[in-house]
């Protein structure tokens, strides 16, 4: 429940005006907005060389078609569901809230958040019906070991870097696209744009006919939702939102900061 800061980045590519938008997450190690635009000529971290990776891609992302995919929904446990894919984040070894999804017959991916290990793993897996195994998508980060060869259901790797895992979670916002077979797209939780951009990137580079998780609505009072569809007809970017966004950002007043 408070402000979150980030900063676009604006830029000329062949005569084209582009955009951009960083917008960090501090707890998970991103730097600050000012450290992040004193070094970012410099382009020595991932982060640095995806915003100038996406600046040149925004010219061709700016025009891009409408697509329908398929989301999972972002679910708490007290809400009401209305996907037949959840996503639940875990709040501690013993939370047991995603059994109401698997009751339902749900199909749950769940964010275990690297807080197990070998010697707890069983808090979570011996409540787990052999048919609820079938029902779990994946588990993501499920141990805070990097040896993930003893955890019996499928395994998702996010920011641990463990080992074997069956699917990588990748964030466009903020990440190069890794060479891995299966690949879940995934929100950074930004701005409009950045939004609009990891849509682009699945939609060029992604596998759209499997529930992917890009939308991540109604966390920010300032950012503009722009998703139109459901969870069972699938969902569509309204392109008149996003004429607006990119109007709103020609608008604004810029500052320099580099050349490159």
């Amino acid at each position: 429940m408070e402000p979150k800061e980030g900063v676009y980045l604006s830029s000329e590519v062949n005569g084209k005006t582009v955009y951009a938008d960083y917008f960090p997450h501090i707890p998970l190690g991103d730097e600050p907005v000012t450290q992040f635009l004193a070094g970012f000529q410099k382009q020595e971290t991932e982060y640095q060389r995806k915003m100038l990776k996406l600046l040149h891609s925004d010219a061709e992302f700016q025009s891009y078609p409408a697509k329908r995919f398929r989301n999972h929904q972002l679910w708490t446990g007290s809400e009401e569901i209305v996907s037949h894919v959840v996503k639940y984040k875990m709040l501690h070894p013993q939370d047991k809230a995603f059994h109401e999804a698997l009751k339902r017959g749900v199909r749950v991916r769940l964010d275990a958040n690297a807080m197990f290990n070998k010697s707890n793993m069983n808090e979570l897996l011996d409540s787990l019906t052999p048919e609820w195994h079938k029902l779990i998508d994946y588990v993501e980060d499920p141990l805070s070991d990097i040896d993930w060869s003893t955890f019996p259901l499928k395994r998702a790797r996010d920011f641990i870097l463990g080992t074997p895992f069956d699917l990588y979670v990748y964030k466009p916002n903020c990440e190069m696209r890794p060479d891995f077979s299966e690949i879940i797209y995934s929100a950074y939780l930004g701005s409009a744009l950045g939004s609009w951009h990891t849509y682009c990137e699945l939609i060029s580079s992604g596998n759209t006919s499997i529930v992917q998780g890009i939308i991540g609505q109604g966390f920010y009072e300032e950012v503009k939702d722009f998703y139109l569809g459901d969870y069972d007809s699938g969902f569509i970017p309204d392109l008149t939102v996003i004429k607006e966004m990119y109007a709103d950002l020609r608008a604004r007043n810029w500052e320099d900061l580099c050349s490159m």
